[in-house]
């Protein structure tokens, strides 16, 4: 009897050791979104990773997740580190990433990954839909400093939606990350005929009085805009700005004026609110608000 146990204890070494890695180099990494990631929107790749596989990077990385999707990410190396930049804030926007989930990423070579995304239930979520795979392209040198997402998602030609999520409290995820998900598909189930986006307010929206607009969006319909115009349900117009950076003619936010709608409309972290052009001359957005309290 002795020997057969010896057999079946050599057989399971034998079988794990078939599923070992051939090399011992790292091919695979995860990393966890943290507040200062999501602040800083970069990434920084893992030291021993670097240390690997940095000299053969190019300034360019390509991702691949499930659904089939393909996107670019400019890679940023100072002082023996690389970060995932440009790029990498549209990622995360489309991906709904928030701090607390973690990513997986397995190296194919050639600065190509194979990307897994995990929410804060430790659970792979459901991608969006990969739409048109067959549009491909790559970045270049104008738009490695802004970005452009590679896949091609099915979409009305008048509806532009991009999500950002919202921080959730570490005692109380799972309430008001419930109330977040439903308050966004209410927001997603509108439907607007005009162009729109969404987003999903942030503290640092609140805090920073500032928004993000739809880089899509802003492409086609507000560009070399500086004014514009929130509209309440009530019909109340708020007089904002749109911020722009680094000379470009795509607006990145809107900033002043923000702070007072916020105020004015006691819009809270974890909002969803859908911005609807109604006028495009005057630059006037119909903001609908879905409050994250009434969906808890």
């Amino acid at each position: 009897m002795a020997p057969k146990a010896r057999t079946r204890r050599s057989r399971v070494r034998a079988n794990w050791d078939n599923h070992r890695p051939s090399t011992s180099r790292p091919s695979h990494f995860f990393k966890i979104i943290l507040p200062s990631t999501m602040r800083d929107m970069k990434l920084r790749l893992p030291e021993k990773f670097v240390s690997e596989y940095g000299d053969k990077l190019s300034s360019v990385a390509t991702f691949t997740v499930p659904n089939g999707c393909i996107w670019q990410v400019r890679l940023e190396k100072a002082n023996n580190n690389i970060w995932f930049c440009g790029g990498w804030r549209d990622f995360v926007d489309y991906h709904s990433i928030n701090y607390g989930y973690f990513l997986v990423f397995k190296y194919k070579g050639n600065s190509k990954f194979h990307v897994l995304v995990f929410d804060m239930t430790a659970t792979e979520i459901e991608y969006p839909s990969n739409g048109d795979k067959e549009r491909q392209g790559n970045l270049n040198e104008i738009e490695m400093s802004t970005s452009r997402e590679l896949c091609v998602k099915h979409e009305v030609d008048t509806e532009l939606i991009i999500i950002e999520n919202s921080p959730m409290s570490s005692t109380r995820g799972s309430v008001l990350s419930g109330a977040r998900e439903r308050a966004l598909q209410a927001a997603r189930m509108l439907k607007p005929k005009n162009p729109s986006f969404i987003r999903v307010i942030q503290a640092y929206n609140l805090k920073c009085s500032y928004v993000y607009v739809n880089t899509e969006f802003a492409k086609k319909y507000v560009q070399r805009k500086i004014s514009v115009k929130l509209q309440a349900s009530s019909g109340k117009r708020w007089p904002c700005q749109f911020c722009y950076r680094d000379g470009s003619a795509t607006p990145k936010t809107i900033s002043r004026g923000w702070k007072s709608f916020v105020r004015d409309n006691g819009i809270k972290a974890g909002d969803a609110c859908v911005f609807v052009l109604i006028n495009r001359m005057d630059v006037v957005l119909k903001v609908s608000i879905f409050r994250v309290a009434e969906y808890a």
